[in-house]
Order: C-alpha cells, then sequence, then structure tokens
C-alpha cells in the first residue's frame, strides 16, 4: 500500500514536468524558430487566400512586409492564408426548409436562438413565424446544426460580426411583412375545419 502511494506520488511529479516542459517547448519553438506571418487584413481575401485590392503584389505568396524583410516565396508553416471550407463561422439560415420544430432552440445550451411557428396551408410542418439568431451568445458549439433535421441551420464561413451596434448582432431572419402574412394565413387555416362542421350541420338539416 505504502509503496502504491510513493509511485503514484512520483507519476504525479513526472506528469507535471513533462506537460509543462511540452507546453514551454511549444511555446520556444513558436516564438523563436517559425516565420511570423502577418496578413494585410482586409485587403487580403482571407475566403479565396488572395489580396483583393490592386496595390498588394499579385498571388497570395508575398505580402508587402515580407519583400522587405526577403522572406521566403512560399509559405511553409502551421497557419493557412485561406479559411478552411469547414471552417465553422457564424450560423446561417435557410427558412424555406425550416419547418419550426423548436429542435435547434431546445438544445441550444445558452439561448442563441428563438422560434416561433404556425401552421399554413400548402407548408410542411410549421411555418417560422419569427427566427432570430443572437450572435452576441453565440460559442459555436454545433448543437443546433447537428440536430436540425432539415438543414435549415448550418455553419457559414462568415466570422465578421463587429459592430457599434450591440443590438444588431440578434439578427431576425423573418420580414416584418412576412410575418403578417403568414399569420393571416393561419388565421384562415384555423377557421376553415369550423366552417366546414357548420356546412356539415346544413347539410344534415336539408336532408332531414
Amino acid at each position: 500500500m505504502i509503496s502504491g502511494n510513493i509511485a503514484n506520488y512520483f507519476r504525479n511529479i513526472y506528469e507535471s514536468v513533462s506537460t509543462i516542459a511540452t507546453g514551454m517547448w511549444i511555446t520556444f519553438k513558436t516564438a523563436f524558430f517559425e516565420r511570423k506571418v502577418t496578413l494585410q487584413y482586409p485587403s487580403y481575401d482571407v475566403f479565396e487566400g488572395k489580396p483583393k485590392d490592386a496595390f498588394l503584389p499579385n498571388g497570395s505568396a508575398k505580402q508587402p512586409f515580407e519583400l522587405l524583410l526577403g522572406a521566403a516565396q512560399n509559405y511553409r508553416g502551421p497557419l493557412s492564408r485561406r479559411v478552411a471550407d469547414r471552417f465553422r463561422g457564424l450560423l446561417g439560415y435557410n427558412e424555406p426548409q425550416c419547418i419550426a420544430c423548436l429542435l435547434c432552440m431546445q438544445i441550444c445550451p445558452i439561448d442563441v436562438i428563438a422560434v416561433k411557428g404556425v401552421r399554413i396551408e400548402g407548408r410542411k410542418g410549421k411555418a417560422p413565424l419569427t427566427y432570430t439568431i443572437d450572435y452576441a451568445k453565440c460559442m459555436f458549439c454545433g448543437l443546433c446544426v447537428e440536430s436540425c433535421p432539415t438543414g435549415a441551420v448550418f455553419f457559414t464561413r462568415q466570422f465578421e460580426a463587429s459592430t457599434f451596434d450591440f443590438d444588431a448582432l440578434a439578427k431576425e431572419f423573418i420580414p416584418a411583412e412576412v410575418r403578417r402574412e403568414r399569420l393571416r394565413l393561419s388565421a384562415e387555416a384555423s377557421q376553415k375545419p369550423e366552417k366546414s362542421r357548420k356546412e356539415k350541420k346544413e347539410d344534415e338539416n336539408d336532408h332531414l
């Protein structure tokens, strides 16, 4: 029993020292041996991987600071000059595919999404009456994307959401005129069954 405790004691010391050494080695290697990369953003298109403005040199191999410093033409390092296709950016929303099932809203751990839906004629499931995403709170966990049965919620490659208006980060995807029209259609759809029942009673009375 005592020997086992001693072994655990030295094992913990070894794990602590080795993990600290690994972290320090990565920091040391990055600081002194890996070439630094600076992109002239936003003049550089990180989605296409090439400059957008005419004053920048053609191609993505060199940037203006690299021309002055005489850096190597082909960059070989851990960073990419282009945003990856699988990059998790801001959430996107495809309204025609949405059935307002509320799964994305219910599974979100921090209430980023707010959804309301109504039933209208000719629409599978429910038609979204309101669909709001609060980008200020989103932590890009992907639970809403995974739970959506129709693929209406998805990740885009867009990451730019800077604004001086904090309220603008809560985006409503359903326009007000569409919302009013769907409320009208929903009210009409709810009245149709009542009207048909009245007509059936009138028909029965006519037969009697």
